[in-house]
Order: structure tokens, then sequence, then C-alpha cells
């Protein structure tokens, strides 16, 4: 069973965040490097989990990924809000789905391992190793399309294999045309390259690309990438830059806003949260300059914490 009337769904990968500090010492013995993403095998986690535990400080356990922190920080925020995705049959699969809170949970689909998401900060700055598992085994024939059709608005993030990157293009393929599609790539989506994401982009409304995957997606620089992508079929592009700030444009608009100065702890999903209150203050009717705004402020109060320990609380976060 699954709840009606849904304003959002999200759909993308659900992952278990362990949020370590290591020294850089411990970096190099993983062989990783700040603000890099890396994907390994299942049998590559507990090696690399008992050096953590050894060089490493744990400092929080929670649920994750961009879909799941989009999903999580709406639905804090009164968005009623779905989930498609999958979980393994494992404590960590149950863990993830108590995590979701008030997030309906008809979507998401149970079977193996459940993904994992290493969030590792060297100073402050962030790595990330990925075992996707459960998350790279979902096909369309287990998405229940009359329940991915009873949102307003469906919200995609990436996935690592192309089995699940298949599901999510004919997903978007078989919806009705007038639910509006919200798309954040990652790094993961921007290396697939333009042709790649077109099916995708021309059924896009609002576009979330960082500024660094936005270049890579388009191999331009991102102000001439964005104006190129504009003409492909999203109405808004978000373009998010970290401390810079962010950038909004459309056809008829084009500002930016800058980044909230704060003490930064950790910032694991911030553009997770951006997106989730963007999308929030848009569908309250608020301006787009208004829903970055509040976009704004609820990123920068979520990294000065640990995972979703200051993520909105209330609709009452919001302007």
């Amino acid at each position: 069973m699954y709840e009606t009337g849904l304003q959002v769904i999200c759909f993308g990968a659900i992952n278990l965040d362990y949020i370590f500090e290591i020294r850089k010492e411990t970096a190099s013995i993983l062989g990783i490097e700040p603000h890099q993403e890396y994907v390994r095998k299942d049998e590559e986690l507990d090696p690399i989990l008992k050096i953590l535990n050894k060089e490493g400080i744990l400092r929080y356990t929670s649920g994750g990924g961009s879909a799941a922190n989009t999903a999580f920080a709406l639905s804090r925020l009164g968005i009623k809000t779905g989930f498609i995705g999958k979980v393994g049959n494992d404590k960590e699969g149950d863990f993830l789905l108590n995590s979701f809170e008030n997030v309906d949970k008809g979507g998401i689909n149970r079977g193996g391992r459940s993904g994992v998401a290493l969030c590792l900060l060297i100073r402050g700055e962030r790595a990330i190793i990925l075992f996707p598992n459960a998350n790279d085994e979902l096909s369309m024939r287990e998405i229940n399309k009359e329940y991915a059709s009873s949102c307003k608005i469906l919200h995609l993030t990436s996935f690592n294999s192309d089995g699940s990157f298949e599901a999510q293009k004919a997903l978007v393929a078989s919806i009705r045309p007038e639910i509006k599609v919200s798309f954040d790539p990652g790094a993961l989506y921007a290396r697939r390259g333009l042709e790649a994401l077109m099916p995708i982009l021309r059924r896009t409304e609002i576009f979330f690309p960082e500024k660094k995957e936005l270049e890579i997606l388009t191999k331009k620089p991102w102000k001439e990438g964005a104006l190129e992508i504009l003409n492909l079929g999203p109405k808004v592009i978000v373009v998010t830059a970290g401390g810079e700030g962010s950038y909004v444009l459309t056809k008829d608009e084009d500002f930016k806003v800058d980044a909230t100065k704060v003490p930064v702890i950790d910032t694991t999903g911030a553009g997770d949260v951006y997106a989730g209150a963007f999308l929030a203050s848009y569908i309250k009717g608020m301006s787009l300059r208004e829903s970055a705004l509040n976009a704004t402020a609820l990123a920068a109060q979520s990294i000065t914490a640990f995972g979703r320990e200051r993520y909105p609380k209330s609709v009452g976060n919001l302007i």
C-alpha cells in the first residue's frame, strides 16, 4: 500500500552513510583524494571499514543518498513526499527505512545488500567511497507506474549502474505529461555526457547541476553550458557552487545568491538539502529568488553538523 496525493516522489539511490574523520595519511593508504567520489565492489567494504575503525573517528551514521536526503528534507518542510528505490534485506535496510521518518515508502523495494557510502572528512574536505549494492539492482519491472504517476513532481538523482539509469529513463518516458521532472545529475551522470541524459533533460522542468558537473557534462564553461541546456528542455537551471553560492538561470532571469557563511563541519548532503528547500519553496508558490534564498539558508544550516543532524525541522524554516 502507498499514500496517494503525493506532491513529490524522489527516485534515486539510498545508502547507509558512515561519516568518518580521517588523516591525510589514512587517505593515502586508501588511495583517495578530497573532492572525489569512488565506486568500489562490495567485497572491499569490510577491509576498508577495518582500516577506518582503526585509523579514523566515526562521527555519525545516518540514512543517505542524494534522492533520499532530498526526500527527507522535503518531508521535514511539510511536502507530502514519496520515494522510489531499493534497499537490502538486511538490518541496514531496516535502518534506512526507519530513517525516512514521514516520507512514504510505497515505492521502495527490498533485495540483496543495502548500499553504503563512506563519507570521509580529510581536514574538513570530503571524499566518498560508494558501495552501490542493491541500488545497482533496481529494474523497471520493480517500479509501480501507478505510484510513480501519483505525484506532481518527480525528482531524479543518479545511480551507478546502467540498469537503474535505464529504469529512470523508461519511467520518465511513461509518466503523464503534466508531471514535472526535477533532475540533480551528480558527478556520476555528468560523466555520462549530454547525449546519454537527453531522454531525461527533454522532460526536465528544474535542473540542479553543480558548477563543476555542468562543465563536465557540456565540456564548456559553466555559464555557456547552462545557456545551452536551457534550449534543450529545462525551464529553470539552478547551479550550485559550494561556498561561492548558487546561480539561477531561466530564459527571462539570471541571478546569483551568495552562500551563507557558517562554520563548516560536514558538507555531506548540502546540495540535496538545497534542492529540497528550493522545491518546497517552489511548490508553495514562492519566486525563484525566494526559493534560492531559502535553499541557501537551509543548506548552510545543514553543514554545521554531521549528516542529517541540522536538516530542516519544520515548515517554519521557510521564509
